[in-house]
């Protein structure tokens, strides 16, 4: 059902409800810890709008709405990154501002060409795609959803986000241009095949590139942000491959995704709470000070590899046989991704809650965990694993068979 390019689809159903849990997850998350950093009317604000923006992208067919939501996004996270106002704070929401607030006037001088050409901002309207047009929209697409070279911005933006929002920033906003590449390109007959080989193996080589570089470094924040970027890398490989399998299960790895990630960030928040440390060469034995967070943080980790019966394990699937099918070298690099995720994840989440200096005595807690950050991360553990179990329901709804 459309009406003045909204549209109320299967796919738009799914988005709209993972963003609005995500975004809900942030909240109960936020209060347990955003009233002892400074309780403000601004982080709900800037959640709200972020949550609005994902939903707002999720159900329109209008570029122009898109744009604007696009822009309430960008908005919301870099208000949300300089949240507590320090100059490393401030000098990464410059970043952050600058990169999209650039990207963003591409993507409408983009629109605007392909207004001209169809007389039409309804997506399924437009049938002429003016090559311009084309590159200026993917470019946007690639900074708005970290995608190499465009990508940089989201590392001191993940390192200075209050945890409590991170989720979402991982969860929704980076899925925005994602959103729009599907509407927009994906199964539309006006978009010569070559485009979308260009467009996949860059997001391979973005995979790769930020899989090898999640699995060096040994901030816990850096982690995630280029663990995020080469996921995102991995879902528009699925978009770019196409067919069944590759659009569907791109589409079901933003919710494996979403869930895995924001579990993550919420358990990288709540381990940075009680230890005050951001490196993991200074966190060790995690498991002896909760045992609960190292079994679901294993769990969180197995769906983001792709292990059974996790979803992440059936929508990774899904994506190396759309792959597969589209190009044998997509399938390789797919696999390759998996095995850098794969890497990367052991790592860190052996030297975190296995490390050598293992001795409970050594370690400063600043605090005990809180049941509400335990729960939340729970929560999102244990929905990873009901709806990788139930993931043919999923599947039937998104895909409509």
């Amino acid at each position: 059902m459309t009406n003045a390019g909204f549209v109320f689809d299967r796919i738009s159903i799914f988005l709209t409800i993972t963003f609005l849990f995500i975004g809900f997850i942030s909240f109960l998350y936020a209060l347990a810890t955003i009233r002892q950093k400074g309780h403000r009317l601004e982080y709900y604000l800037m959640l709200f709008l972020i949550v609005l923006s994902g939903v707002g992208t999720a159900i329109t067919t209008n570029l122009l709405w898109i744009f604007i939501f696009w822009e309430i996004s960008t908005f919301a996270v870099w208000r949300a990154v300089v949240y507590y106002r320090q100059p490393e704070q401030i000098s990464s929401g410059n970043v952050v501002f600058i990169t999209n607030f650039v990207a963003a006037g591409l993507l409408l001088v983009g629109i605007g060409i392909l207004y001209l050409d169809n007389n039409s901002l309804i997506v399924t309207e437009i049938k002429n795609f003016n090559i311009s047009a084309v590159i200026l929209i993917t470019i946007g697409i690639f900074a708005k959803s970290v995608i190499l070279p465009l990508y940089f911005w989201l590392v001191p933006a993940y390192a200075s986000i209050p945890s409590a929002i991170g989720g979402s920033l991982a969860g929704i906003a980076e899925n925005i241009g994602l959103i729009m590449f599907y509407r927009l390109f994906v199964n539309n007959p006006g978009i010569p095949e070559n485009y979308f080989l260009i467009v996949g193996y860059f997001a391979v080589v973005s995979s790769l590139i930020t899989g090898g570089s999640a699995y060096i470094t040994n901030r816990l924040r850096y982690l995630l942000a280029y663990s995020t970027i080469s996921q995102i890398g991995f879902i528009l490989l699925g978009f770019s491959a196409g067919g069944f399998f590759g659009t569907y299960g791109a589409i079901a790895y933003i919710l494996a995704h979403a869930l895995a990630k924001s579990g993550l960030f919420y358990g990288v928040g709540t381990i940075e709470d009680i230890t005050g440390e951001a490196n993991i060469k200074n966190i060790s034995c995690m498991l002896k000070v909760s045992p609960v967070l190292t079994v679901m943080m294993a769990l969180l980790f197995s769906s983001l590899v792709g292990f059974f019966p996790m979803i992440g394990f059936f929508a990774k699937l899904m994506v190396v046989i759309g792959s597969v099918q589209k190009n044998i070298l997509f399938g390789f690099f797919a696999i390759a991704s998996a095995i850098f995720t794969l890497l990367y994840s052991d790592r860190f989440y052996h030297e975190l809650f296995y490390g050598e200096k293992c001795d409970i005595r050594e370690i400063k807690l600043e605090k005990k965990p809180g049941l509400i950050e335990i729960g939340v991360v729970f929560i999102l553990t244990v929905l990873s694993l009901i709806l990788g179990v139930s993931f043919y329901e999923i599947l039937t709804f998104i895909g409509g068979i």
